[in-house]
């Protein structure tokens, strides 16, 4: 491998269970944050649609909520999601990475987007069930984590719990696609414009501030038709019915039901995770 190659650099190695560790603690922390916004949006996604209650506009919503409590719905199910699924990611991406790359940190973007998609595909694995059941028990609030498994699977049996497994594959490796790219671009930017050529946490933020926004507006209907297609429990259609369904009955629009509140946690966990987990690396790498 030619080691003078441009976009290269190399680094001392760092144990990756310190990575999948902090990696974890930093999603978690994310996550628990910005989860009343993943409520609010899987709310206003299917609003009214599939039997659920319908909303004027975000503001009844509002009123409906009786407690904050309520805003943590089915937050349990989506721990059953996110702490295995942000550890493997990172066991996985550590070790595609390694597999092809050997000791190098930074390569080119289309490698480092391969192995980013591999490992979120590996992780989903993981994390695919427990994104079906944080959208069933949001959306009916009577049923329980116990009873939300049951439920899926005396219905659709052990498969059901990987229903939606390539739209949620195909919807983050959109979001890696755009963040990869944006990050770095506007890190660059603004080091090169309004820095002396250095990065600090300052720039860190404001960029992935702007990634996250960035990616929350080109990956909100994929993120909506996902959650129509995980909710469906009893009427089993296939994705090409679902979205036929949903244009048919709601329009294309009703595909961007929900983009505010998913692009504003979009942009605060981005910020979050980029931050947090860039000057972690800085600190041990």
């Amino acid at each position: 491998m030619d080691i003078k190659r441009r976009n290269i650099q190399y680094s001392k190695p760092c144990p990756v269970y310190l990575l999948a560790s902090f990696g974890c603690a930093t999603t978690l922390l994310s996550e628990i944050l910005c989860y009343p916004l993943e409520y609010i949006k899987v709310k206003l996604q299917m609003n009214g649609t599939q039997g659920c209650p319908k909303y004027k506009n975000i503001k009844s919503l509002f009123a409906e909520t009786t407690s904050t409590r309520q805003y943590y719905r089915a937050m349990n199910a989506q721990m059953l999601k996110i702490i295995p699924y942000s550890t493997t990611r990172i066991f996985a991406y550590e070790f595609i990475r390694t597999a092809f790359t050997g000791d190098i940190v930074e390569t080119t973007y289309r490698r480092k987007l391969s192995c980013a998609s591999s490992a979120y595909a590996i992780a989903l694995l993981t994390g695919n069930m427990g994104d079906i059941l944080k959208i069933r028990m949001i959306n009916n609030p009577e049923l329980s984590l116990v009873q939300a498994i049951q439920q899926s699977y005396n219905k659709t049996g052990f498969a059901g719990f990987f229903r939606g497994y390539w739209l949620n594959v195909i919807t983050i490796t959109a979001i890696q696609a755009v963040e990869i790219s944006l990050f770095e671009k506007f890190q660059r930017f603004f080091v090169k414009n309004f820095t002396q050529g250095n990065t600090s946490i300052g720039i860190d933020a404001i960029s992935s501030l702007l990634t996250g926004i960035s990616g929350g507006v080109l990956t909100a209907p994929l993120d909506g038709f996902k959650s129509r297609f995980m909710n469906q429990v009893i009427d089993q259609q296939t994705y090409w019915k679902t979205f036929i369904s949903l244009i048919k009955d709601e329009g294309l629009f009703g595909l961007y039901k929900g983009t505010l509140p998913y692009c504003v946690k979009m942009s605060i966990g981005s910020t979050l995770t980029f931050v947090l987990y860039e000057q972690f690396k800085k600190q041990i790498i």
